[in-house]
């Protein structure tokens, strides 16, 4: 290939982006609002196509799950193109036309979205599915190219790339799937606002809360058959978890949680023996908890909180026992 032909691909690929720039921002900013208002009602995201439509169905569909551009909470999005047994099983049994629209039926929920990638809109496959999405109650938005095809009629909402070279509506049509991912990112992004993120603090909260009555009934119990330094090891712990527990009610708080909805306890069962295992096991379980915690998009005062505890929970894990608290 000549230098002069790849300065033709990408200038040409260059003026279809500008194309659609110009036909579809409107569009696809609503279909981000689409996709926004699905997953923050609790609905997922399922993707498909066929061949390299198949791919950009699983590329975004990881954008979504894992990360795109802002450190954020895992987003549900499935792509329906990845399960071998499933796709092979329905080929087989029911025609390759219904591969997708089998797992629309079986997993699709009113108030998800169904996410639909063609070049041609002809593919029987995604007709079939749009039409399942409809029955289910999922809404349906399809990135398509050339006139869309008769899966543009089909739908609830079409993105329709300007072109009618098949490589550049996929690529161009990943770049749209990429932006509509930048603005879910963008609004998930704000840990203050995020109920991700409150919900999550509250939940580590409860799970405070129940490990400090649990420390602090083994030192009691300690204390009661003579044991001196376990009811001081047991109390020390106690005295840390019961930081960290104000520590995260001060943040709730803050982040505008009613005291009255922090008032839930679980009591904790006590092990018969093998004490230190158990302590080991519930010290390790609290460290993966707050790993995972740091994971998602937390704000600075949020994220200060979280460190300081995850700091004291590992050395819990490292050494079992003791009052220890970050300098």
């Amino acid at each position: 290939m000549t230098e002069s032909s790849i300065r033709s691909y990408l200038t040409t690929l260059a003026r279809t982006a500008e194309r659609a720039a110009e036909t579809l921002a409107t569009d696809a900013s609503a279909a981000a609002d689409v996709v926004l208002e699905t997953l923050e009602r609790g609905g997922t995201l399922f993707f498909c196509g066929n061949g390299g439509s198949a791919a950009d169905a699983q590329h975004l569909a990881a954008e979504y799950v894992v990360r795109f551009q802002e450190r954020r909470p895992g987003l549900p999005a499935i792509a329906l193109t990845v399960d071998s047994s499933i796709l092979t099983a329905s080929g087989n049994d029911l025609g390759f036309e219904h591969v997708f629209a089998r797992q629309v039926e079986a997993l699709g929920r009113e108030g998800d979205l169904l996410v639909l990638h063609s070049t041609s809109g002809r593919s029987e496959n995604l007709l079939r599915a749009a039409a399942m999405a409809r029955l289910r109650g999922v809404g349906t938005l399809a990135l398509l190219a050339r006139d869309g095809g008769p899966l543009a009629s089909v739908v609830d909402r079409a993105l329709i790339v300007p072109t009618d070279v098949t490589a550049h509506a996929q690529e161009v049509q990943l770049a749209l799937g990429h932006a509509i991912c930048a603005e879910v990112d963008r609004a998930w992004g704000g840990g203050e606002r995020n109920a991700t993120v409150v919900a999550a603090l509250a939940r580590m909260r409860r799970a405070e809360k129940a490990q400090t009555l649990w420390y602090r009934a083994l030192a009691a119990r300690a204390e009661a058959e003579g044991d001196a330094a376990g009811s001081e090891r047991f109390n020390g712990l106690h005295a840390d978890e019961q930081h960290h527990l104000s520590r995260l009610t001060a943040r709730l708080l803050e982040l505008g949680v009613p005291l009255a909805e922090l008032r839930d306890v679980r009591r904790p069962v006590l092990p018969d023996e093998a004490l230190d295992e158990a302590v080991r096991r519930r010290e390790e379980a609290e460290v993966l908890a707050y790993e995972a915690l740091s994971q998602l998009a937390l704000d600075d005062d949020t994220r200060a909180v979280v460190d300081e505890i995850l700091e004291s929970e590992r050395h819990h894990a490292r050494a079992l026992g003791g009052k220890w608290m970050p300098a």
